[in-house]
């Protein structure tokens, strides 16, 4: 059953790419031509090879661009903190239970010495379940009552 493959399968088997990843004393300059150039909406935030913190596109929209912050300014003073990272043998339904308790859209992947390998975001795992529940998720007819807990529908 699939649902059991949600609940057992690792992060490791979404084959997330690498992330996309500035050192600590970068600028913001350098933190949005990193996220324009990957198109993943987010930069993470490098201490040597640790996550420090977070830039998502959100953290642009409302510490950036609605202040018009100088690009020169260290892009770690407008990052989230990295409060909870995963393995990448943690299952898929971890990272869901993470992001839901937690309210963080990208989660840092590390691995066993807590270097960073990836980030695992909800398109990520939207992706998963539109692969394994292909004929429910084509299908669905849209529910027009339907609230969001986010104003960008996240």
């Amino acid at each position: 059953m699939v649902i059991g493959t949600f609940r057992t399968d690792p992060i490791s088997a979404l084959g997330l790419q690498p992330p996309v990843s500035i050192a600590i004393d970068s600028t913001v300059g350098a933190a949005l031509t990193a996220a324009q150039q990957s198109a993943q909406g987010y930069v993470l935030l490098l201490d040597g090879d640790r996550p420090a913190g977070l830039l998502s596109e959100r953290d642009v929209m409302m510490k950036l661009v609605s202040r018009q912050i100088a690009f020169d300014r260290k892009a770690v003073e407008f990052a989230s903190p990295i409060e909870h990272t995963l393995a990448a043998n943690d299952s898929i339904a971890r990272a869901v239970m993470v992001m839901q308790e937690t309210g963080a859209d990208n989660v840092p992947v590390v691995d066993n010495e807590g270097k960073a390998v990836a980030v695992i975001r909800p398109l990520d795992i939207i992706h998963f379940l539109a692969e394994a529940f292909p004929e429910e998720v084509l299908n669905l007819p849209p529910r027009p009552h339907q609230l969001m807990p986010k104003p960008e529908g996240g």
